[in-house]
Formats: structure tokens, sequence, C-alpha cells
């Protein structure tokens, strides 16, 4: 297919519809994006459409109403329900793991805020090696919990930050002691039922749902495979929740406009602690755009929820082939903010002057909010490659689509491309990954 950059700049672009369908039919036809994609602004949905198939075999296509397992997008319901807790002061934010787990390794000095925002030091379960052996098993609780509970924390509690489902699992037999009511339960009585989602609950795999979705997993030769079996015990609190993209758009303007916690709860919820992550949710900025988000993925499946509150603007993709929702979403981020963006296509290797490769060569950076990206471009053997800093040796082929663009050979949705003025300098280098698309700047 041929290359095709929409660059969108000032308000030269308005109609975002048409241009985000677009995109999304380009998603599906070029890199088979299956699953649903709502997009709204200005309070009201723009777009909203199911593409690719439910269940491939009896080939039955999906729809608005297609229900998804959604991952670690389960963790700001856990977060809502531990904090609708504290308001009705049954627990407090700052009580130790060891209030509700006796005997628990260092629970005096972890808490309930530190296993809310990825600060306990507590090892994720899904990192361990035997996880892998056991995720197929219907595991107690306790069985569980008894594959981290005894293993080194990674760091001391409250010093740094580390993605733990742990955490979040253990933060979901929180609310069932304090509650007295299983996780299910508490959740469906006050929170879904409160924000009236109808269709989302805790995922059972030996019940029958009406409109669920099979997951589905790429192959060794490209091709796509019915997703790992995963057992639901697994992910629990951490990522079991099944839904709607309705249900999800509901979800996200009933949590953020304050109808299911407190302001003051919401407030703490929503503020960056390190690593810019809240309570169960990312807090970051979109050039200077405030940004509240998450993803999720389990077998088969991934998920993103985003909205930026000041700009009115929501974005929510789930996907049954473990699509790059996170990507995806970037690139209908960069279209709704008139930022540059690029039509997914596939690229295709040419012959080059290999001479030419020597001006590329050189130390870049990619500035972001969270931190720059520093990387090498180095000439090997007619060949261009990247080594990013800090990674020993480690190097990664970039291959010429044309003299001035170039894809990884590793992941064809990265491009590194540069725009020479008519003596063949370098202006400008930019990074394209999967949609998105940032300067690069050299540092020599």
């Amino acid at each position: 297919m041929a290359y095709c950059l929409w660059p969108v700049t000032g308000n030269a672009q308005t109609n975002y519809s048409l241009t985000i369908g677009k995109y999304m039919e380009a998603q599906a036809s070029v890199k088979e994006f299956s699953g649903v994609v709502l997009v709204a602004n200005n309070g009201g949905v723009i777009y909203q459409k199911a593409f690719g198939y439910s269940d491939r075999e009896w080939k039955i296509k999906n729809t608005l109403d297609s229900k998804f397992e959604i991952g670690s997008l389960t963790k700001q319901f856990t977060a809502a329900a531990i904090l609708l807790l504290a308001e009705q002061h049954k627990l407090s934010l700052n009580d130790k793991l060891s209030t509700y787990f006796p005997g628990y390794p260092k629970g005096d000095s972890v808490t309930i805020h530190m296993l809310l925002n990825h600060t306990s030091g507590i090892v994720s379960y899904t990192s361990l090696p035997r996880f892998f052996a056991l995720h197929t098993l219907p595991l107690a609780k306790d069985s569980i919990i008894g594959l981290f509970k005894n293993e080194p924390y990674t760091f001391s509690p409250g010093t740094k930050w580390n993605y733990s489902n742990s955490g979040y699992f253990l933060l979901g037999c929180i609310v069932e002691k304090v509650s007295k009511q299983s996780y299910s339960d508490f959740l469906k009585q006050h929170i879904l039922n409160k924000a009236s989602l109808t269709n989302t609950a805790v995922n059972r795999i030996d019940s029958v749902l009406a409109f669920r979705v099979k997951g589905y997993s790429r192959s060794e030769n490209g091709g796509l495979r019915n997703a790992e079996y995963f057992s639901m015990e697994f992910p629990f609190s951490a990522g079991s929740l099944i839904s709607t993209i309705q249900d999800l758009y509901n979800w996200e303007n009933a949590l953020l406009k304050g109808k299911i916690i407190s302001k003051e709860y919401l407030s703490q919820m929503t503020t960056p602690y390190l690593n810019h992550y809240g309570y169960g949710l990312s807090i970051d900025t979109f050039e200077h755009h405030r940004q509240i988000s998450h993803s999720g993925a389990i077998p088969g499946f991934t998920s993103y929820i985003g909205d930026f509150p000041n700009d009115n603007i929501s974005i929510i993709i789930l996907s049954n082939n473990d699509s790059p929702v996170g990507a995806i979403a970037e690139g209908l981020t960069s279209i709704l903010f008139n930022r540059p963006y690029q039509m997914p296509y596939t690229p295709k290797e040419v012959v080059i002057n290999y001479a030419l490769l020597k001006k590329y060569a050189g130390k870049y950076q990619i500035p972001q909010p969270t931190g720059a990206t520093n990387f090498e471009l180095l000439t090997e053997s007619n060949k261009l490659y990247l080594k990013p800093e800090g990674n020993g040796d480690f190097k990664m082929e970039l291959k010429p689509e044309s003299e001035t663009k170039f894809f990884f050979d590793r992941d064809h949705d990265q491009e590194i491309e540069f725009i020479l003025d008519r003596s063949g300098n370098i202006v400008k280098c930019y990074f394209s990954n999967k949609g998105a698309k940032l300067e690069i700047k050299r540092r020599n």
C-alpha cells in the first residue's frame, strides 16, 4: 500500500469524525484491527464503530454490544471500591496491610495508599516464572497470595514505583474483608448499579454470556490463533472485568463527574504520584493537555480508556486480537488535537545508495513529558542500526523504505524519517510509532 501522511495543523481539520473514520478503516484493513472504538468530543459521541469478528470460526462480527475482557481497566473499578469504603469510614488509606493480613512480611510498612499507586514494592505475581505454569488453574485466593507473599520486595515500601498486579489482588481481598461481600457482589451493588452499567461484570468463563467475544492472539507465522486459556481466579480484582464500549463510556463519565465517589476522593484518585500514576489511573499530558487514562491486556484482548477532562474528549478502544490499542489511541489523539499523524500502511524495503547512511549516523533524543529517550544511529556493513542508550550492545536494524525513511525490521509500525533541505542537510527528523509522530532532536 502506498505511503500516506496526513499532517494536520492549526484549525485546518474540522471534520474529526470523517478523519477518524478513515484512520480506523485503515487500521482495520492494513493492520487487521478487530474490536470496537468510541470517540466523544464536547459531551457527545462523534464516532463509534465495530470491526472484525467476535467469533472468527462462525464468522460472527463484532458489534457495539459485544462484551470484551478489559484486563487492567478493572483496576480503576477496584480503586473506586476502596475509596468508597474509605468514604464510608470503613477503612483508611493509611491502614497497614498487616491490619487485613496479619503476619504478612513487612505488612506494617505497606499502606493501602501504596497498594493503590503501585509503590508498595510487592512483586507482581504475573512476573514470576511459576505463574505461567499455574495460570490456567482455578486456585483459591490464599493459594494465589502464597505465590508472591514470601517473595523479596522489589524495593522498600513507598520509595519507588513498580506496576504490581499483586497489590490490586490484595485490594480486592480487602474489599471482601471489609464489606463482608464478595468482590463481585460489592462491585455490582455499590459501583456498577450506581453508574447504570448493565453490561459490566466480573467475568466467569463457565457462564453463558450473551454477546461474549472470543479472544485471538498472533501465532509465530503471523496468523491468528485462539487466545490462551486464562483462569479468571488469577486476575480477580486486578483484571477480571468484562464490559462493552458504551458501559465504559458511561463509567468514565460517572466516575470523573463525581457520581461514584466524592470529589475529595476523586481528587486523590486522579493525583499523579510516582511515575504519573494515581489510583488505578495514569495521570499525564499530551501536548500539555491533561490526560487521565489506562490500558489493559489479557490473553487475546487489549483495552484502552482515555479522557482529556479540560478538553471534554474521550477515547475508548477494545480489541479481541491483541491490537496495539495504546498506539492507536495516540493516533486518534493526534487527530483530535490537530497534530501530525500517520495513516497505517505496510512499508516495503527498497535499494538505496548506502553511502547516504553515514549522514544519518549520530546521537539523537526524543523529548517527552515523562523523560527524554536517547539513542544512537550507527552504520555497520551497509546497514543502519538504532542502539538505545543504556541497553548494552542491543541494537535494532532499520530498513530503507526510501532514501530518507526507514522502518524497524522487528516492528514495521515504527519508523524514522529524515527531512532534508535542497543541499541534502538534515532539517528535521521524526519517529513514528503506529500512527503517532514525534519529532527527534539531534544531539551532535
